[in-house]
Formats: C-alpha cells, sequence, structure tokens
C-alpha cells in the first residue's frame, strides 16, 4: 500500500469511528428488559414514538393489557403492542411480571370456588377466556362482587349478576372467604333492596335467622343505626363512591320484615336501605348513603347479636396541629402540564392553588412541605423522597385533568393501585380513606361532576411511603372549567376544600 494510501486511513477510520459514535450516541440508550410483560395499571396508557412525553402518541392501551417489554431507556419501556407494531410507554403507568406468566385455559385441580371476587379498578374488563388476548364480553366496576367458580394462573373465572360466566384478572381484584351465590347487578351492587321470591312469587323469608329491628338515632352530632337479629352471625363492610356509601353484609342473615328504606337526613347520613343480597346461605346487605366528609365506626355487640354503625362529621378544630404534610404542585419548569384551549398552563394553576393550601394548613399549625415552591424542574422520585424524608403524614399531589374529548369535566382523585403485595394495603386503604374526604369536600366546593375515586400506578402515589393521594381538581381541557381557574374564587375554594378534606382525615382517624 502506498503511503499516502495508508495517511488517508490513518485520518479515514478515525473520522467514521467518531461519526458512528455520534450517530448511535444521539439515540436514546437501550438498557436491557426484555423478558418481562408490563400490566397497565390505569384506565387508559399512551403508547408514544419515543422515551419521553414529547414524543408523539402513536396508539393507547387500556387497563389491564399486558405488553411484551423489547427494552428500556430510563422510565421508560419499549413494548411491544401487537400486529408487530412497537412503542414506548412510561414506567410509572404499568406493572411489570416475567415473561411467561400469560394464563393457560383452566386445567383439573385449578379451582377458587367457594369464595368471593371484590373488584377493585374501574370499569374492570371481564373476558370470554384467561388472559387479555381473549374478548371483552362484560365490565364491572369498582366494588361489585363476583362468584369465583375457578382459577387458572393469575385469572379468575367468575359468574356474573346475569347468570354469565367469564375471566377477570386477578390483580384487578380482592378475595373474600365468604361465598356469594349471585353477584347483584351494577345497578343493584349497593342494595337490590328487594327480597328473592320463589318460583310461586311468595316471598321466602324461612332462614332461621332474620333481622328482628333497625333503630336510627341521632344524638350529639352522630347519627347511630343499629341493627339487631334473632342470632349471632358475622359482617363483613366496604365503601363505596359516587355517592360515598356504607356498604355492611350481615351473613347468615335473612332481611324479615324490616322496610326496605328509611330516610334519615341528618349531618352524615341521607338514607338507610337494607335488602337481600344472597340466598342460601342468607346475606342481608345494609346499605348507609353518607354525606360529605362523614365519617363511621361499626361495632358488634357482645353476643354478636347487634351491629351498630356510629356515623359523622368530625371537628377539624385542631387536627391539623403537628402534622406534617407534603403539597405537590404537579409538573413546573420546562413541563407546563395539560395546556388549556385559551392558553392557561397547568403548572401555573396547580402552583397558586398549592400555595393557598400550604397557608391555610401553617395558620391551622401543620407543617407543610411543598414538593417544588416555586416554577422549577422536580423530578417524580424527588418530589416524594422531600415527604419520605420529612416522614410526612400525608402526600397530596394537585393536578388539573385533561381529555381529548373537550366536553369530559370533572373532578378525580387517585389513589396506588397496588403490586398486589399484601404490605401495601393499610397504607391503600389510608390513602382510600383521605381520597373519600378531599373528593367528597372539592365536590362539593367546586359543584363540578363527581368523576369519583380511581386507581393508578402513579410514581407518586406508588413510591411515597405514608398516604398518598392525586387530585384531578377540574378539567383544563374543558373551556367552561379552564375559564373557572382564571378565577381567584375557583382557586380558594379549591383550596379550602383540599385543607378541610385533610383535616377531615386527620379527624376521623384521631377518634377511630
Amino acid at each position: 500500500m502506498h503511503q499516502k494510501n495508508r495517511l488517508s486511513l490513518i485520518f479515514f477510520v478515525p473520522l467514521v469511528l467518531t461519526l458512528f459514535l455520534g450517530i448511535f450516541l444521539s439515540f436514546p440508550h437501550i438498557s436491557a428488559a426484555a423478558g418481562e410483560i408490563a400490566v397497565v395499571q390505569v384506565d387508559v396508557a399512551n403508547i408514544r414514538t419515543g422515551p419521553g412525553t414529547d414524543n408523539n402518541v402513536s396508539a393507547q392501551v387500556g387497563l389491564a393489557d399486558r405488553l411484551t417489554v423489547l427494552g428500556k431507556s430510563g422510565d421508560w419501556y419499549q413494548v411491544k403492542i401487537g400486529n408487530g407494531l412497537t412503542g414506548w410507554v412510561a414506567g410509572w403507568l404499568v406493572a411489570l411480571e416475567a415473561a411467561g406468566t400469560t394464563p393457560e385455559p383452566s386445567r383439573s385441580g385449578e379451582t377458587s370456588g367457594g369464595k368471593t371476587a371484590v373488584v377493585n379498578g374501574n370499569a374492570v374488563n371481564i373476558r370470554s377466556g384467561p388472559g387479555t388476548g381473549n374478548g371483552v364480553i362484560a365490565q364491572v366496576n369498582q366494588g361489585n362482587t363476583l362468584s369465583v367458580l375457578g382459577q387458572s394462573s393469575d385469572w379468575y373465572h367468575v359468574k356474573l349478576a346475569d347468570g354469565s360466566t367469564g375471566w377477570v384478572a386477578g390483580w384487578l381484584i380482592s378475595l373474600l372467604a365468604a361465598p356469594a351465590e349471585q353477584a347483584p347487578s351494577p345497578v343493584e351492587q349497593d342494595t337490590g333492596g328487594k327480597t328473592p321470591e320463589d318460583n310461586s312469587g311468595k316471598v321466602d323469608n324461612q332462614s332461621g335467622n332474620k333481622a328482628l329491628s333497625l333503630n336510627v338515632t341521632n344524638t350529639g352530632g352522630k347519627t347511630r343505626v343499629a341493627l339487631k337479629a334473632g342470632a349471632p352471625f358475622t359482617y363483613s363492610s366496604l365503601t363505596l363512591n359516587n355517592p360515598d356509601r356504607l356498604v355492611v353484609d350481615l351473613q347468615g342473615v335473612a332481611p324479615g320484615n324490616l322496610p326496605p328504606s328509611t330516610k334519615v337526613d341528618t349531618k352524615s347520613v341521607s338514607q338507610v336501605r337494607v335488602g337481600y343480597f344472597q340466598k342460601n346461605p342468607d346475606i342481608t346487605r345494609l346499605v348507609i348513603e353518607l354525606k360529605g366528609g362523614a365519617q363511621y365506626l361499626t361495632t358488634l355487640s357482645a353476643d354478636q347479636k347487634t351491629l351498630t354503625v356510629e356515623t359523622y362529621i368530625p371537628d377539624v378544630s385542631g387536627s391539623y396541629r403537628g402534622k406534617i404534610i407534603t403539597i405537590d404542585p404537579g409538573h413546573g419548569g420546562s413541563d407546563p402540564g395539560a395546556i388549556g384551549a385559551g392558553g392557561t398552563k397547568e403548572k401555573e394553576v396547580n402552583l397558586d392553588i398549592a400555595n393557598r393550601v400550604a397557608r391555610i394548613l401553617k395558620a391551622q399549625g401543620a407543617k407543610v412541605v411543598m414538593a417544588r415552591s416555586g416554577d422549577t424542574d422536580v423530578g417524580l422520585y424527588e418530589r416524594t423522597d422531600k415527604a419520605n424524608y420529612a416522614k410526612s403524614d400525608v402526600f397530596v399531589s394537585i393536578h388539573m385533568n385533561a381529555n381529548e374529548n373537550r366536553s369530559i369535566g370533572g373532578t378525580t382523585t387517585y389513589i396506588y393501585s397496588g403490586s398486589g403485595n399484601s404490605e401495601d394495603a393499610a397504607r391503600i386503604q389510608e390513602s382510600n380513606r383521605l381520597a373519600r374526604c378531599v373528593q367528597a369536600e372539592l365536590v362539593k366546593a367546586l359543584g363540578l361532576r363527581d368523576v369519583g375515586i380511581r386507581s393508578a400506578n402513579f410514581a407518586v402515589l406508588r413510591t411515597s411511603y405514608m398516604p398518598a393521594i392525586l387530585a384531578e381538581v377540574a378539567f383544563i381541557s374543558n373551556p367552561a372549567e379552564e375559564k373557572l381557574m382564571l378565577t381567584d374564587s375557583f382557586r380558594s375554594k379549591a383550596a379550602e376544600a383540599i385543607v378541610r378534606g385533610i383535616g377531615l382525615y386527620f379527624a376521623g382517624k384521631k377518634t377511630a
């Protein structure tokens, strides 16, 4: 080789390597995450063309959808979404599972009959088979109860209210030992208000244990509902939203001759309803319709024949003193959040309301930690790091919602959906109590549509050690609600409602 050619190669090869490295480094670094499945934890998750919210949305996936993970870049996962298409999903919207856990058809011996599945998510899909590759045949809502017929891996074969059967993902339900031979329809999910009849049309009240009396009293600002039965019984309870109500199931009790509904209209209760929930064995369902911010205590008498439910609106005075509360104004700095049609930036509304909340809380004796105090970039994990380091009692993130459909509006409060780990249960339960208090106060103060309490895998909810909520106060994408956000009245009402909700939570916890 000529000397000139050798010299040319000496300069040419490094140049090519430099160009190659430059091009390579210009692409996002993808670390291996293959061999895992990303399970969607929210109602709708965007799939983007690249790892970051500045990339375009190429598709959308729904709650419980399972996506094959191809790689990872930062907090984002590259996933396969079907038909050979790929994209990127935010890591805080999914939960990872080991590959190969997609359920197979049920086999002999894989049964969990005799148990009850209580639905934890909103608009949960019931599928024709055990896996997201099967078609959706129905949807059920949070709080619905389904009879379990069998199990295949992480999926449960369940019976619906109309007698049909299908499959539900195990990570979207909680299992109870008590059987439920017939689940109520969504319309009758809290109480049927009806008594089962036999084929002759006559009421069947042949249970050995019947409810004998229902007494409602109201003294000292507390409403007491006492239900007495003829023999000992056990009970379980849960709360439902939209509207708020306490649902108590009395196992081994028939309704007897109790009235199906009793109008109460006290500070904490609007109505009490009683009805058959199930026969063989008998379960009587007691439903107490609660008013905003109401707390409750349930007690069973020593002879286990009388259940007393005490409801009240807590006195929040003094409930803030000494509490450490982290307030997180969503977005900030280079991240404006959602932007309304009128140009309103979510980050600015969030911060203004958060500052108002902080001022009120401090005046009430609370110590306030601000996840961000100005228009600055603060990472998601840095926000909860501040709360965890301060050993905060609660974490409240403030946001404005958005939707492509500009007619959609309302108020929503989110809690952590959980990872299925039993260690999360107590924190999620307390987060739900906090969410109920704040959501009720926001709806009452703002008068917007009550979208309810929802579960999600948001990073700030997942990584906080204390009860945590994310309040979507209103929709900035809704022109009417965007205009409201620009007013001092709206921002003050929202701030005061959030503070009252926090106070109700602490007061209820102190009394309970």
